[in-house]
């Protein structure tokens, strides 16, 4: 009423978007592990207002399902691809890639009409790159 501590209705854009997804697949298991944090700290480059904006677009439009088609509708080929990208370093970062993280990514690439074979270059890149033992 007096505009104290109310939230501002959020529009829907690809890089919202972008956040938004990326917030879902780091709390799909219910835990958040440092390294799907840094994850987003890396990929948003410190921009904190889109984290909060995200979280904020999904306490107003809490339908992931809907979510999804709208993005599905709105990006083009390159940015859902480079949203699945970003989704699996997301998913990999922590080393582990649990059910409920693999069936949201699932739910994404099926949406965006890619399979795994189509994803699994994409794969292999992000497991080489975290895999700082082959430093050791």
């Amino acid at each position: 009423m007096f505009g104290f501590g109310g939230s501002r209705e959020l529009e829907l854009n690809p890089y919202l978007g972008l956040a938004v997804s990326s917030v879902y697949m780091v709390s799909a298991d219910g835990e958040v592990p440092d390294e799907e944090i840094g994850a987003l700290v890396v990929l948003f480059g410190g921009d904190q207002q889109i984290i909060e904006d995200a979280v904020e677009y999904i306490k107003q439009n809490n339908d992931l399902e809907e979510l999804i088609s709208n993005l599905s509708g709105m990006l083009n080929g390159e940015q859902k691809e480079a949203l699945l990208v970003n989704l699996l370093d997301i998913l990999l970062a922590d080393g582990e890639a649990n059910g409920s993280e693999q069936e949201l990514f699932f739910m994404f690439a099926d949406a965006f009409g890619f399979n795994q074979e189509q994803l699994e270059g994409h794969f292999n890149s992000i497991v080489l790159k975290n895999n700082k033992s082959i430093f050791r």
